[in-house]
């Protein structure tokens, strides 16, 4: 016999399911994380301009005055009591089901009110200039409560 042959067995399958856990528990990492910077950044810039979210909740929500003024009392300090437990750590399962809940409200809000211009309260601090919002979000929120629901059910 000449040459040397390659053995290609397929991995044992506690090593595929120690690789599938492997990745599971680093998509729960990266699903916490990356939640934890989007309310992170959605708390900070509603709290340092409360007055001017306050008054674009009350134009666009179809809340009334006393509710929006409410949700605009709330909400920031809520977003950013979730994404500082989900940045450290503390209460995750808990956070992530809140996120999720306040996700799936956002995902309904987006589907509701499609094609309207990014409100400028839930990532970025002004809203996004583009000319077609389209499907993005309604897509980035349904993403989003994937990774939450991750987090809630898993971490």
């Amino acid at each position: 016999m000449s040459g040397s042959t390659v053995n290609c067995q397929l991995p044992a399958p506690e090593d595929r399911a120690r690789l599938f856990c492997g990745l599971s528990s680093a998509f729960g990492l990266a699903c916490r994380y990356l939640l934890a910077a989007v309310f992170l950044m959605a708390a900070v810039s509603k709290i340092t301009d409360l007055h001017v979210f306050t008054d674009r909740l009350i134009l666009h929500s179809g809340l009334g005055y006393l509710p929006a003024s409410i949700v605009a009392a709330v909400l920031p300090w809520l977003e950013l009591t979730c994404g500082l437990c989900l940045a450290l750590g503390v209460a995750v399962r808990e956070a992530g089901a809140i996120v999720c809940m306040l996700l799936v409200m956002f995902l309904g809000y987006s589907v509701w009110h499609h094609g309207e211009t990014d409100c400028g309260c839930f990532l970025f601090p002004h809203a996004v200039p583009l000319t077609d919002t389209g499907w993005w979000q309604p897509v980035r929120n349904g993403l989003l409560t994937v990774c939450a629901l991750r987090v809630a059910r898993k971490s």
